[in-house]
């Protein structure tokens, strides 16, 4: 599986589970951090996610998923920066349900527009929102991992943030601080 980190493959694997990836979308909005959230089939939300296509990397799939599940392009990093695991209802009338990990890419959303898969319903979300949708549904074992990934997310961007405000010039970073 191409980019996707031999680690996670492999763990992945010898646990019997399967390997999706999802485009962990976000924006800044007044200094915070907002989080695009779709539907899933059963109403959920979610990350945009799916199965890694054949001949493209961890984050060209995820980047693929984002686009055509909440119709946003933008920024994604190469190599994920979380994983969690998930569930997914088996299809049939049986109620069994199968374990997948996901693998987490960070995508800096730079433009939108309507998503090619209707049903989706793309929404932003504030950090603490989006914890609270994604644990609507799941039982505690999946959003408690699944919020793991925004604290990540945020955690990672607040590092980030704070590097490029140290290297803007220090007359530029006086007038980028809220005043107090």
């Amino acid at each position: 599986m191409a980019g996707m980190g031999a680690g996670l493959t492999r763990l992945a694997e010898d646990a019997g589970l399967t390997v999706r990836v999802a485009a962990v979308c976000y924006r800044v909005r007044e200094l915070a951090v907002e989080f695009l959230l779709v539907n899933t089939t059963s109403g959920k939300w979610t990350f945009p996610k799916g199965r890694l296509e054949p001949r493209m990397t961890g984050s060209e799939t995820a980047a693929l998923e984002a686009w055509e599940e909440a119709g946003v392009k933008g920024r994604i990093e190469e190599d994920f920066f979380s994983s969690y695991v998930d569930y997914k209802r088996s299809l049939g009338s049986d109620a069994r349900t199968r374990e997948l990990v996901i693998a987490a890419y960070l995508m800096e959303v730079q433009s939108t527009v309507k998503p090619q898969e209707s049903g989706r319903n793309p929404r932003w979300f504030s950090a603490q929102d989006a914890k609270k949708q994604l644990a609507n549904g799941r039982p505690s074992k999946y959003s408690t991992q699944i919020a793991t990934v925004v604290d990540a997310a945020v955690e990672k961007l607040a590092v980030k943030h704070a590097r490029m405000l140290a290297a803007r010039p220090a007359d530029v970073r006086q007038r980028t601080l809220p005043a107090r």
